[in-house]
């Protein structure tokens, strides 16, 4: 069981909410996890001034709310991410219903709670990898 709730912490957002959940099970079903739970906010510049945070859950954190087992948080910005250039984008024929810059910074987001980083070179490396992979996928 894959479950995902997607929150607009502003209103102009709430039509992203179901695309955002489309790509996010996408993502987690491109992966091959199951029994997991994904939670991904959209949120203004009120709220944070940068284009994806990710926020692993803690092993063994209780959460009575949910059957599944937490991935945990992404919190991304709509407008801060419309407004940046990535050059490195290559998603081609998509059927998903956002831009494909937020479906990248989604992907982004989401390695990151599964653990990949970009703090030295090698793994930066990695992780455009495993972003090229995943972008190729979700058409």
């Amino acid at each position: 069981m894959i479950r995902v709730d997607v929150f607009a912490l502003n209103k102009r957002f709430r039509r992203l909410e179901l695309p955002v959940r489309t790509a996010a099970e996408k993502l987690i079903r491109l992966i091959r996890l199951r029994n997991c739970a994904l939670t991904v906010y959209l949120a203004g510049k009120s709220v944070m001034n940068k284009n994806v945070l990710a926020y692993p859950a803690p092993k063994g954190f209780p959460r009575p709310d949910i059957m599944e087992v937490p991935l945990g948080e992404i919190f991304l910005n709509p407008d801060y991410i419309k407004k940046e250039k990535l050059e490195k984008l290559e998603i081609r024929n998509s059927k998903l219903e956002i831009p494909a810059k937020l479906v990248y910074m989604l992907a982004h987001g989401f390695l990151h709670l599964l653990g990949y980083n970009h703090k030295h070179d090698r793994d930066r490396i990695k992780m455009e990898r495993k972003e090229r992979e995943l972008l190729g996928k979700l058409r």
